[in-house]
């Protein structure tokens, strides 16, 4: 008889699934929930509070921002310097080692004070990057702090990453942060050949 291959399903050894690129991987994003009332302002919070669902304040902690400065999405934000120095906020989600993932989020800048620009940090696996704000130079009001998108992306190290972001500025006003988007876990090139080698494996030659 002629030979046929037969193809069997491999699920199992593709090392993990792609998540959609529309799946938030972060709970809370845009900070809206949450036990605290900033009121029409602003509340500092400490470190190690949680009290900002999915969030855990560290360092000296942040200033939970409302209508003193429009968030980019929703009513509230993040800025990263408590009433003292420079804070920030983490949160831990779940992650497939070796698996790349992207990091989205809109910066600006506490205006009501200097200096200018405000300088960030965003890290997550024992990678991280700086991005700084000039509040000056983008004409940032209280009303329109000129939201900046920015994206950047790490590789996890194992089933849990934490993501943190650090205020680095010193004083009062710092860097400003909302809108939060984890996304679209892609294997690195050794992930994907694993997965093809797996597929490959399952084809039998019968005669």
């Amino acid at each position: 008889m002629p030979s046929r291959v037969v193809f069997y399903a491999v699920i199992a050894t593709v090392p993990a699934v792609v998540v959609p690129a529309s799946a938030n991987l972060i709970a809370n994003g845009s900070f809206e929930d949450s036990s605290l009332d900033p009121g029409a302002t602003w509340i500092p919070m400490g470190a190690g509070d949680t009290s900002i669902t999915g969030w855990t304040t560290v360092g000296a902690g942040v200033d939970y921002m409302r209508t003193i400065l429009a968030a980019s999405d929703g009513e509230r934000s993040i800025d990263l310097n408590n009433i003292t120095s420079g804070g920030g906020i983490a949160q831990t989600f779940a992650t497939n080692a070796g698996w790349i993932y992207t990091v989205e989020f809109d910066l600006s800048a506490n205006m009501y004070g200097g200096p200018s620009p405000k300088v960030m940090s965003v890290a997550a696996a024992g990678q991280s990057a700086e991005f700084e704000f000039d509040y000056i130079a983008a004409g940032s009001t209280a009303s329109d702090p000129a939201w900046e998108r920015i994206s950047w992306t790490f590789v996890a190290s194992g089933s849990l990453s934490t993501l943190t972001f650090t205020g680095i500025s010193g004083g009062v006003f710092g860097a400003d942060i909302d809108n939060v988007v984890v996304t679209g876990a892609i294997p690195t090139p050794g992930a994907v050949g694993l997965g093809f080698a797996g597929m490959l494996l399952t084809f039998r030659r019968r005669r």
